[in-house]
């Protein structure tokens, strides 16, 4: 990375992470009133959205050091290119097991996809300088998330407002914008994420995954005999329990008040917009108000950089000096 700088740098992150997130806006006003109108239930559209969540669950910590094993281009392109395949198939998809499979590999999407461009970004800054302030950089991508969303969202409202394009319904043309801008997501890693940083081997691979049990061990172990962290836990656990009931029953019931699903999504578009907005406005002044100061890691071997794409808490330079 010795012909970039720490400024073209950030750029490309920036753009990388705005480019990821752009389709996953296309998709949330849209996607549970899609699964309706293909004849799900309730309770079949919770099993097959859970599979999403029991894949990542499964893959995260197993996926925590293929980005080090690998390289991060080689994962995110692996990510990219499976978050392509799961958009495909749900323009598709009409069933129950269709759909769960949709779900599954969105859960591998983002079990790959967790943290390895937030490192490549740290390393990389300073591999370059040092001393370079790449916390900057980390706030503005929570900004740019939100902006992303919200630029999505919007488009998938609009597109929806447009109604049907000949046999596609109007349900599924955000998601054939998705496919689209997914595949560009994928053009763009591959044009301007450039990896200078060895990979660790086959051998790094198998101690990751060999390492999982034993992680998730520990970590229930701190768990008991930590009421600060198990609070923490609980917290997360119920606001994320609340958060997506929340996500999943407002479509359904804004169709159901509105009386059409393409008028609920149509609605949902704009709204959502709104409340990203909001997300990418808190998180600017956050980033303000603390100087775009962030505490940097303690040295230590992490195995994951699980936490970088919430936080400006990148495992990556404790990686680097395992």
């Amino acid at each position: 990375m010795s012909e970039l700088s720490v400024r073209q740098i950030r750029r490309r992150f920036l753009i990388l992470h705005g480019l990821r997130w752009l389709p996953t806006g296309l998709l949330m006003p849209v996607v549970i009133l899609l699964m309706q109108e293909r004849g799900l239930t309730l309770t079949q559209i919770g099993l097959a959205a859970a599979a999403q969540g029991v894949v990542v669950l499964a893959l995260e910590l197993p996926t925590g050091g293929f980005a080090d094993a690998l390289g991060r281009r080689p994962v995110l392109v692996a990510a990219s290119v499976v978050g392509l395949v799961s958009m495909g198939l749900l323009v598709l998809a009409d069933s129950f097991v269709l759909l769960t499979a949709v779900w599954a590999l969105q859960g591998v999407f983002r079990a790959l996809d967790s943290g390895p461009l937030e490192s490549w970004y740290v390393d990389s800054t300073l591999a370059v300088d040092p001393d370079a302030a790449y916390e900057k950089g980390l706030g503005q991508g929570g900004t740019v998330l939100g902006l992303s969303i919200a630029a999505g969202a919007l488009l998938s409202g609009g597109l929806v407002a447009l109604g049907p394009l000949g046999p596609v319904s109007a349900l599924t043309t955000p998601v054939l914008a998705a496919v689209g801008l997914q595949g560009v997501s994928l053009l763009a890693l591959l044009t301007l994420l450039v990896e200078r940083r060895p990979a660790r081997g086959p051998g790094a691979l198998w101690a990751s995954v060999r390492a999982a049990p034993r992680m998730v061990g520990e970590a229930f172990g701190l768990l008991r005999r930590s009421r600060v962290l198990l609070a923490l836990v609980a917290v997360e656990l119920f606001w994320g329990f609340g958060m997506v009931t929340f996500e999943s029953l407002l479509p359904i019931r804004l169709a159901e008040v509105t009386g059409a699903a393409d008028r609920a999504a149509a609605l949902l578009g704009p709204a959502s917009t709104i409340a990203w907005l909001a997300s990418a406005a808190g998180a600017a002044a956050t980033r303000c108000s603390s100087g775009g100061w962030a505490p940097r890691p303690v040295p230590r071997c992490c195995g994951s950089c699980r936490a970088a794409r919430w936080s400006a808490w990148p495992c990556s330079p404790a990686r680097s000096a395992c």
